[in-house]
């Protein structure tokens, strides 16, 4: 027979290992809601994962016979409004299937094992990491030394993340260093990466400007797209469940192209 796990079991190993509580939620954007979004009749038989919870993921979800849904950008991303039209279709597609929805946006960005920034830094093979680039009283970005040209890094930076990259490179052919890694769409800290003395950051979602602060500057700057830098995170997390409970998991898919 399948394995059964209670909800509550599962949301209590989730909120813990990534410290989700009430002093947590100032320190996100409002729209994250972190933590357990949707309830369902209080058992979890399969995991899916996704990055954004979208209508397409909610239903690949349930086709996939999920019964828990772990997102990155939950489905309150949109904010507070009426239940009606596309927003009510969204929400009584949870309740009728009976699928529980979990959301972990900066908690997960941030964790040192199971963050998007955490697994980026290790795929990466980077070494000496450590925290970076405060905001709100977290670090929200890890740096480290990669041992090869920037040439390299672009290339191992697209195949980690199965991704084409863009960005800017002074000299490919020279050694990349120290290098900050923060998912997403963190371009617009470039100023402060810049103050900060490193020289060389690897963020998600293109942006224009963020580039050409970067050419005026001279830094290295490469984006691999918000979408494809924050599948690690919820993957991770996922796998945590498989190993903790023996749940089954699955992945689903769906890119922005961004």
């Amino acid at each position: 027979m399948p394995k059964t796990i209670s909800l509550a079991e599962v949301v209590q190993l989730l909120n813990s290992t990534l410290g989700i509580s009430p002093a947590m939620a100032g320190k996100d954007a409002p729209v994250a809601l972190n933590g357990l979004q949707v309830e369902n009749d209080g058992e979890v038989h399969k995991v899916a994962a996704a990055v954004d919870g979208t209508q397409q993921t909610l239903e690949d979800a349930i086709n996939c016979g999920a019964d828990l849904l772990l997102l990155h950008h939950g489905i309150f991303w949109a904010g507070l409004r009426p239940i009606a039209g596309w927003w009510k279709k969204k929400i009584r597609l949870c309740l009728e299937h009976n699928l529980a929805v979990y959301s972990a946006h900066l908690p997960l960005d941030v964790h040192p094992v199971l963050g998007n920034n955490a697994c980026i830094a290790r795929e990466l093979r980077l070494r000496d990491v450590s925290p970076a680039l405060e905001s709100h009283g977290i670090q929200v970005a890890l740096v480290g030394t990669f041992h090869g040209s920037l040439r390299e890094l672009r290339e191992q930076y697209a195949e980690i993340t199965k991704s084409t990259v863009t960005g800017h490179l002074v000299n490919p052919a020279s050694p990349a260093g120290r290098v900050m890694v923060c998912s997403g769409a963190a371009g617009p800290e470039i100023y402060r990466v810049h103050e900060s003395g490193i020289r060389t950051f690897l963020t998600g979602e293109e942006n224009h400007w963020v580039l050409n602060a970067a050419t005026d500057m001279g830094m290295n700057l490469l984006f691999a797209g918000h979408y494809a830098t924050e599948t690690f995170g919820v993957r991770a997390l996922a796998a945590l469940l498989a190993e903790k409970f023996g749940l089954p998991t699955q992945f689903i898919h769906n890119p922005t192209g961004l």
